[in-house]
């Protein structure tokens, strides 16, 4: 199923379903702000302007050229996808990107989601266009690069934030243990803020990830920055706005893989979400929310789900 633009009330630019999910880049051009896109390769590939001139250097300026390109590191494949970072030299020095490829889907992945009553989403589209809704909201995300669509084939190329620490990374380290007793309690906060302050201003663009666990947020430099960003949006989806079904799914993955924070912890994360002070019918929200967290835990461990603490970034 594609994803396509359309506008809002209060015209920002959303995704919804469309009718035919094979289309061409230059048929989604608009949907990206057009003084920072353009069209390459008889309009099959949108690429960032700012990176033309690097791909064009290296022979990687149209959809064949990246969608064939051989070389590489390849950090995932899973199905008809796969996941590779990709590195150039030249007199201007090291680029670095990542490259996400989708084959045409096989059957078995086009049926399981019907029969799990979910949303069929295949491609690199969708993730597109989560990527430019998220920086529409302002919220940290990858700064994309080009996305290409040729029939069932697509791409996607983001730039490498040149980091392999999460915040799941972060929350397990040895480093851990001191913020857990309290000997850095107000590094800790500030991470707790900002990580609040990102999902809120998500959830107020009607944007939810429905992978939102804390390995899918990256730590830019150093921890005390507090420069994150959300990865990997390839399932998120916007609406008008967000039920709390919705809601609560995002805030319990977050929850549950927080597994060394406390409780106190856990409370100062929604009351900073909600921006304000609690109110009483916000206890029900608290027990949605962990009543779903312990079940995500408890899938997520008992089929092993859990990402290695060095895993790279997909």
């Amino acid at each position: 199923m594609g994803i396509a633009a359309r506008r809002t009330r209060q015209g920002r630019s959303a995704i919804s379903a469309d009718a035919g999910w094979p289309g061409a880049a230059r048929q989604i051009a608009e949907t990206a702000p057009a003084h920072e896109f353009e069209a390459l390769d008889s309009g099959r590939l949108l690429v960032h302007r700012r990176f033309s001139p690097v791909l064009q250097r290296h022979g990687i300026a149209t959809f064949d050229a990246l969608f064939h390109f051989s070389g590489g590191q390849c950090v995932r494949r899973v199905h008809n996808r796969s996941t590779t970072r990709i590195a150039f030299y030249d007199r201007l020095g090291w680029h670095s990107f990542y490259l996400k490829r989708h084959a045409s889907p096989p059957w078995v992945e086009r049926v399981r989601p019907l029969l799990n009553f979910g949303r069929p989403i295949f491609g690199a589209r969708n993730e597109w266009h989560a990527i430019q809704s998220l920086h529409e909201a302002g919220v940290p995300t990858l700064t994309p690069v080009a996305f290409g669509e040729v029939g069932e084939r697509s791409l996607l190329l983001t730039d490498d934030l040149r980091t392999e620490l999460t915040l799941f990374d972060w929350a397990r380290a040895p480093s851990a243990h001191a913020v857990q007793s309290g000997e850095h309690l107000p590094g800790k906060r500030a991470m707790i803020a900002r990580v609040a302050v990102i999902v809120r201003r998500m959830h107020e663009a009607g944007i939810h990830h429905q992978d939102l666990f804390l390995h899918h947020i990256l730590v830019c430099g150093e921890p005390a920055r507090l420069d994150m960003r959300v990865i990997d949006p390839g399932r998120a989806w916007r609406h008008d706005r967000l039920s709390l079904r919705w809601i609560v799914k995002d805030l319990a993955q977050l929850d549950a893989s927080a597994g060394s924070l406390t409780r106190a912890d856990r409370l100062r994360f929604l009351r900073l979400y909600l921006g304000r002070p609690f109110r009483p019918l916000d206890r029900v929200l608290a027990f949605l929310v962990a009543l779903k967290s312990r079940r995500i835990a408890a899938h997520t461990t008992k089929h092993g789900l859990w990402p290695a603490t060095d895993a790279g970034r997909s």
